[in-house]
């Protein structure tokens, strides 16, 4: 099965790394698609397939944010986002003690999964509760499903793994913000 991706969640190591400043401000909407998003509201056992499982995570990420916990070359990081009116998350490097914004959806694994679903060039492998996307052009990784949600997530080499709430992380907001002015 091929299906859909913009940019892969392997991006936010290299950026970081590399020191790249962020693109332009995306600011993603809601969209209304053929799988069955679960309304928060909604009991999660009503997610039938893991392919739902995409669309009721990118939901819960448009309604609440997120934050991952991701390890990438060594280095821990978190990324973290609240909704509001301009997309604009924070990296949070934990050994450096620094943070950086952050204006590129794609960075967070979750956003990447449902952009990848929309590419008919991505390659998707449904295992037990997890399912594995591949883009030649946007890299590779599998994302894990619990209670019909991602949950976690890690690149197909190893190059970074993570764990994902569906909240934002206030105390790392409270950085970006001072860091901000």
């Amino acid at each position: 099965m091929r299906i859909k991706k913009l940019v892969a969640p392997v991006l936010m190591a290299t950026l970081v790394l590399a020191g790249c400043a962020p693109a332009e401000n995306n600011t993603p909407e809601p969209v209304e698609t053929s799988t069955a998003a679960v309304d928060q509201n909604q009991d999660q056992a009503e997610v039938t397939t893991l392919l739902d499982a995409v669309e009721a995570s990118y939901q819960l990420w448009l309604a609440n944010g997120m934050t991952e916990e991701v390890t990438s070359s060594g280095d821990e990081y978190i990324l973290t986002y609240q909704p509001g009116e301009e997309f604009i998350a924070g990296l949070y490097n934990v050994g450096l003690d620094d943070i950086i914004p952050i204006e590129q959806p794609e960075l967070f694994t979750v956003y990447s999964a449902w952009m990848m679903l929309q590419d008919d060039e991505t390659v998707v492998v449904e295992g037990d509760n997890q399912l594995s996307l591949s883009n030649e052009s946007y890299g590779n990784f599998t994302v894990f499903i619990e209670n019909g949600l991602i949950v976690s997530g890690e690149e197909a080499s190893g190059a970074w793994t993570g764990v994902f709430r569906y909240e934002p992380d206030r105390a790392i907001l409270a950085l970006l913000d001072k860091a901000l002015g």
